[in-house]
């Protein structure tokens, strides 16, 4: 067996799922599955939010050691799918390492959704929901419009900042501003169901639901930096909300609307 390519293997299922958001423990136990096909002596997986160390030792092998930072996390249930299939293959002996570590680069390497995709289906969500909470057409097309604002001001805000917070904070304040204006200038009342149907994929859904399921598998510090990410998003809703609904209404002051 070739112990390297068992390894980088483990290690590039676990870069993926991190990345993709799935919660600590399945990252773990995903990678120490797959170095305990090795019959090695020691394989030993430590993971948190940002990064994870792995070892794979035994006396009649060189030690191999790898501590790996995870910078970019998005949510993709898919790519998490995927890598748990590959586990088992291998894990099952369905499929060689060489096959395994092949399959993972090629997901890696996948763009899952193209930009008009996550563009449509954010406007098609911010609609959505405005009309689930109980908006009417003209609610929902303004909500829509903002979905298609975040989306943009989004790749902008990408390309020149990396803290999920302030990507967060101007997204949700643009959303906010823009609902008083055309709120105002259609003559329609009661901006409070579009501003929140429209910051609905905003919301850090998936990082308390992780938060939750780590906290009651026992990992008490990933649960709680993840508890920790979910409150510093909903933090920078609350407060691009409030700064762009203050803004609109000292410049509504200062013009005299």
């Amino acid at each position: 067996m070739n112990y390297n390519t068992l390894f980088k293997t483990a290690v590039l299922a676990g870069e993926i799922m991190a990345q993709s958001g799935s919660e600590t423990f399945r990252v773990e136990d995903t990678m120490t599955r797959i170095l305990r096909t090795s019959g090695l002596q020691v394989a030993e997986v430590y993971v948190t939010p940002t990064g994870f160390m792995a070892t794979l030792s035994d006396p009649k092998i060189q030690p191999i050691t790898e501590v790996l930072r995870i910078n970019n996390r998005f949510s993709d249930l898919g790519r998490i799918n995927e890598v748990n299939q590959i586990s088992r293959d291998l894990c099952e002996l369905r499929i060689s390492i060489d096959e395994a570590y092949d399959r993972l680069i090629k997901i890696r390497s996948k763009v899952t959704y193209s930009k008009l995709v996550i563009l449509i289906a954010t406007i098609v969500s911010t609609g959505g929901f405005t009309g689930l909470f109980g908006g009417s057409f003209l609610d929902c097309f303004i909500a829509a419009v903002n979905g298609l604002m975040i989306v943009l001001i989004g790749q902008i805000l990408l390309m020149k900042v990396d803290s999920t917070f302030m990507i967060v904070t101007v997204k949700s304040f643009f959303i906010a501003f823009f609902t008083m204006v055309f709120t105002i200038s259609l003559k329609h009342a009661g901006p409070d169901i579009i501003i929140i149907g429209s910051i609905m994929p905003l919301v850090p859904g998936l990082p308390i639901t992780n938060a939750i399921r780590d906290t009651l598998t026992g990992d008490y510090m990933s649960g709680t930096a993840r508890a920790v990410e979910a409150f510093v998003i909903s933090a920078g809703i609350a407060f691009g909300i409030g700064f762009g609904m203050g803004f609109f209404n000292l410049l509504e002051r200062m013009l005299g609307l």
